[in-house]
């Protein structure tokens, strides 16, 4: 018996691998904790429970990882930058996955070589490609450091020269040969291109567009595969460090791997992105970043790049303009209220949007390549007062009156429905409702049938009620003679619940027309979800409408699989519980962040603000030359803003401020909201004269911008600079009293503080 057990596990296991779809991963280096979430899906069987069997090849010299996978050689491929150029054009590669939001790429320079522009004229050791297209490279043709003004030389790959002092500057990764260079005592410099606004992420992962269109499901499936394995690698570090030396032979010592982990964490950003998540404005930078350092040829364009997007348009993705392109990135995603309760249009079930409308909106989501976000509700008629109130971009389904054109804008229908009247099985058929004065009828609170049938129909007794599920009860009960809604619902909940006890028994002339309704202060909001509905075929809507009405017939058959139910609950307990506890990390997550944004602005919070000050003025106590700038900045006369105007013009102002410092100041630049209507700016690595630079260009960016209100907005800032060996506290108050001075010598003006003695 035990033998005939064992040849059937075994057969299974057989079997399983046999069914197992081959693919491979190239990695761009050898075998280290940068690739742990890799080797943790592969060890702790994530790629397996895909269905997939995952080969990853380390780094071998003379691999090229980009033509290895658009020739298919490999199926997917890891690179230390989202865009990949050659000889001035960008290959058509497909991001697939960002798992460093922040690349480790640095220079390290001899001591003495404190800038930029010390390093004209020194010898200069890099790859081919760090040299060309990396963010090193920006940098470099930033301060126009060029093989015709100093030395280039092939990087070695090890540290050597610059011990040596052979070289005067090497490329390097923060999480590798810092380490190496700290624990030998040599002494050095680190110069990152990120604090001069030259960002490029790392780790990142990618394939063919062959593989993306061919096999999106197998894809995604091991995206999906990879996150998981990276968020376990992530929670279990000294395990996945004893694979890294015991099995796979990684030839570094623990303290070396321990270290090379904390960067990791730190690069991931997992504050402020999922994992995985692609940051696909970085990449559009980057690449503006490129075309301006002349290191692609003119015509060049970036074109579709991101795995969702390329799906989208193959899977006849919405043509749309320049400014809707723009408005969707700036947008990052879609608010949307919906019908909690219009089974089988669309329903809240366990927090979740489903039926029809929930799958045509999953086809919007697929093409534009955003996520549409569910904003939950209690009933239609609180959607509608959160579209009002701006709390939602988008209603999903709804028809256009009077009312609601005040603050909404709507599309074409994509659904045309009949409307019709339940009653009990008693009541006899009606051709005319009219002859039902006297009766009370029901209808939704807020919907477009409520507010046409009380305009058509003066004389009879329309009564709102909070939900399909109340009015058919009401008709049930006897307090409502008829409900009245479309004939897709009314006949859905008949046969769900009750058969035997309503019917239809009047048909109204009218129809309901419904589209999607869009904001209507963002009217290209409107042009694009026109475009989509217009999109809509035959054939796929035929096949949403199907798979929600044979939904309907499976109900009762689901009701008598009570037993089978208790049993499947006990086999997967443990997964059950294991699921909720990914959850829980996944919302504390979440929360973390929260806690460290302002609401209203995005903008980091007070908390936040401090910690970065105290992080800087660490900096400054222990680095005798760096140099850390600090702006307090108050909006003038913000008060009679908010007095005249209102506070939610007031909110918008304060919206609309926090954009302009994110589009003016640097990506390094730590901007916070101080309180109320005062703001902080922490300026890494720049000394008082630049930090001064830097607040009179934001003041004039200010002055400037067209807030769309009848009175200037302007800032008054005060700048200074963190004083080594003084507190945070010390040093913000001269700060704040430079600011005071601003306001007092008559506001929208720059005023600093004067370096005291030290």
């Amino acid at each position: 018996m035990v033998r005939f057990f064992l040849f059937v596990i075994v057969s299974a296991l057989l079997l399983q691998a046999n069914s197992l779809q081959k693919v491979s991963v190239q990695l761009d280096w050898k075998y280290q904790f940068e690739f742990a979430g890799f080797i943790a899906a592969q060890e702790h069987g994530y790629y397996r429970d895909a269905g997939l069997d995952v080969e990853l090849r380390e780094y071998e010299e003379g691999t090229d990882i980009v033509s290895d996978v658009l020739t298919q050689k490999a199926t997917y491929g890891v690179y230390n930058s989202s865009i990949v150029v050659e000889n001035g054009r960008v290959k058509p590669i497909v991001l697939l996955a960002t798992y460093f939001q922040h690349s480790p790429l640095v220079f390290v320079a001899q001591k003495g070589i404190e800038t930029p522009a010390d390093m004209v004229g020194k010898t200069i050791m890099g790859t081919t490609d760090e040299l060309k297209y990396s963010s090193l490279a920006l940098l470099l043709a930033h301060f126009n450091i060029t093989p015709k003004n100093s030395h280039f030389i092939p990087h070695t790959f090890n540290i050597d020269a610059f011990i040596e002092k052979k070289v005067d500057v090497m490329s390097a990764f923060s999480s590798n040969q810092l380490y190496d260079l700290d624990r030998l005592g040599i002494p050095y410099t680190i110069i990152d291109p990120g604090q001069y606004g030259f960002v490029m992420s790392a780790v990142n992962l990618f394939t063919s567009q062959k593989e993306a269109l061919y096999h999106t499901e197998r894809t995604q499936k091991f995206i999906d595969a990879t996150n998981r394995g990276w968020a376990y690698a992530l929670d279990h570090e000294d395990e996945i460090i004893d694979l890294l030396i015991h099995k796979y032979h990684v030839g570094k010592t623990r303290s070396k791997l321990k270290y090379e982990a904390k960067i990791t964490r730190k690069l991931m950003m997992r504050d402020f992105f999922p994992i995985g998540q692609v940051n696909e404005e970085l990449s559009i930078r980057s690449f503006k970043q490129l075309m301006q350092a002349g290191a692609l040829v003119e015509e060049q364009k970036l074109g579709r790049f991101m795995f969702k997007e390329v799906i989208g348009n193959a899977n006849g993705g919405v043509a749309l303009s320049t400014a809707e392109k723009e408005y969707l990135l700036r947008k990052k995603k879609i608010s949307m209220c919906i019908d909690p309760e219009w089974y089988p249009f669309e329903r809240i079930e366990d927090g979740k949007h489903i039926g029809i409308a929930a799958d045509v909106m999953k086809n919007f989501e697929q093409k534009l390549g955003i996520a549409i976000q569910l904003v939950p509700t209690r009933s239609w008629d609180e959607s509608l007062h959160y579209a009002q109130e701006r709390k939602c971009d988008i209603l999903s389904l709804a028809s256009a009156t009077p009312q609601r054109q005040k603050y909404m804008d709507f599309t074409s229908a994509y659904i045309t429905l009949p409307i019709v009247m339940a009653t009990s099985m008693d009541k006899p058929f009606t051709e005319d409702i009219t002859t039902l004065i006297g009766k009370k009828i029901g209808s939704v609170k807020g919907y477009a049938i409520t507010e046409k049938l009380k305009e058509q129909f003066p004389q009879m007794d329309i009564v709102e009620v909070d939900s399909i599920k109340d009015g058919l009860k009401q008709v049930e009960n006897g307090s409502l003679y008829g409900y009245i809604d479309n004939l897709v619902v009314v006949s859905t909940y008949i046969q769900k619940e009750y058969t035997g006890t309503l019917k239809v028994s009047s048909r109204l002339e009218d129809k309901v027309l419904l589209g999607v309704g869009t904001r209507n202060d963002e009217p290209i909001l409107h042009s694009i979800f026109e475009k989509l509905v217009a999109g809509l075929d035959e054939p796929t809507m035929q096949e949403i409408y199907n798979r929600w009405t044979a939904t309907v017939e499976q109900v009762p058959w689901i009701d008598q699989s009570k037993l089978w139910k208790a049993f499947a609950l006990l086999s997967i307990v443990g997964l059950v519980f294991f699921m909720r506890y990914y959850e829980l990390k996944r919302y504390n997550a979440k929360l973390i962040k929260l806690s460290i944004i302002d609401k209203l602005t995005g903008l980091y919070n007070r908390q936040k603000t401090d910690e970065k000050l105290m992080e800087e003025q660490r900096k400054v106590d222990r680095y005798r030359e760096y140099k850390c700038g600090v702006m307090i900045l108050d909006i003038d006369y913000f008060k009679t803003v908010n007095d005249t105007l209102g506070h939610q013009e007031g909110d918008r102002i304060l919206q609309l401020l926090a954009e302009v410092f994110k589009n003016t100041l640097r990506q390094t630049d730590t901007i916070g909201r101080w309180g109320g209507e005062e703001f902080i700016v922490i300026l890494p690595n720049t000394s008082l004269e630049q930090s001064y630079s830097a607040a009179e260009n934001l003041r004039q960016s200010v002055e400037t911008f067209p807030f769309g209100i009848d009175r200037p907005v302007t800032v008054s800032i005060g700048v200074g600079e963190l004083i080594r060996m003084r507190t945070v506290h010390e040093n913000i108050a001269r700060i704040d009293e430079a600011l005071y001075e601003a306001k007092n010598s008559g506001r929208n003006k720059v005023c600093k503080e004067p370096i005291p003695s030290v």
